[in-house]
């Protein structure tokens, strides 16, 4: 078993002490925030950006995001952590130390022709819509043709 096993399934019986005790983390907030995070690597990676450090993310997402704006710090740092633990075990970035990682290579933007999601994919993840999983998906935002 890899240390990358190891990190996603601790990330996940985290999440479930959490569900049992009643801190209302549910699937949907770990989904939206999981969408958000990775909206920020895109944009960051976009302005070179590759390392981060995952106890800033939260301070980063809630001066970022009006979504997060009013939210509970030490929430989002759980649910950032459950969501790196996911993005580790995806492939989509890599842990550098303890407390850092970097993008394993270039974050796509792509919106799905069925329901028109946009999702933001890795370079080592499937090409499959994160809402409805279709395999058809076009680059967002579509690029205009100048005559």
């Amino acid at each position: 078993m890899s240390v990358l096993d190891i990190l996603y399934r601790i990330s996940i019986l985290h999440l479930s002490i959490l569900s049992l005790f009643g801190f209302g983390m549910t699937d949907v907030r770990i989904r939206e925030l999981d969408w958000y995070l990775r909206d920020h690597l895109f944009r960051q990676s976009n302005k070179g950006r590759q390392e981060f450090e995952q106890r800033v993310l939260p301070s980063e997402l809630i001066k970022t995001y009006l979504r997060y704006r009013n939210d509970d710090l030490d929430e989002i740092s759980q649910l950032v952590d459950i969501v790196v633990g996911n993005l580790l075990h995806q492939y989509v970035i890599k842990k550098k130390d303890v407390d850092s990682f970097e993008l394993r290579g270039t974050l796509k933007r792509l919106q799905c022709s069925k329901c028109y999601y946009v999702s933001i994919l890795g370079e080592a993840e499937e090409i499959a819509c994160l809402r409805c999983n279709s395999s058809t998906l076009d680059e967002f935002p579509k690029k205009s043709i100048k005559h």
